[in-house]
């Protein structure tokens, strides 16, 4: 039997969370969402998931300081960073972070879905 990709969704909006949750069910995956970093890191998110998408803005922990903290912590999972804020040296620092893409916001869903499949290798 085919596993079930699970794909993190961490993002303070609920209606983002929504509708990528939505998107991940519609390609034949889970949506495992968290309102933030925090609830994310404290759940152990990073044990259940394949891949995690996350927004940067984000009260408490931000989403590149979640990508820095599962990388010191050595979880290689792939992660997707959005933001509304696109600039050259956020996208660095994610890049620097390693299996790590970035996207800025709004974005188009089969771009989505093409960074998702490309980061769990299909």
């Amino acid at each position: 039997m085919k596993k079930t990709s699970k794909i993190a969704i961490v993002d303070d909006d609920g209606s983002m969370r929504d509708a990528l949750s939505a998107l991940v069910r519609s390609i034949g995956m889970s949506g495992l969402t968290y309102p933030s970093a925090d609830d994310f890191v404290a759940a152990r998110g990073f044990e259940q998931a394949d891949c995690v998408i996350t927004d940067v803005q984000m009260p408490g922990m931000s989403g590149i300081e979640l990508l820095e903290l599962l990388r010191r912590q050595q979880v290689n999972l792939p992660v997707i960073v959005v933001t509304a804020y696109p600039s050259a040296p956020l996208q660095a620092r994610v890049t620097a972070a390693g299996n790590a893409s970035f996207m800025g916001k709004p974005f188009d869903g089969n771009d989505m879905v093409a960074r998702i499949e490309q980061a769990l290798g299909h």
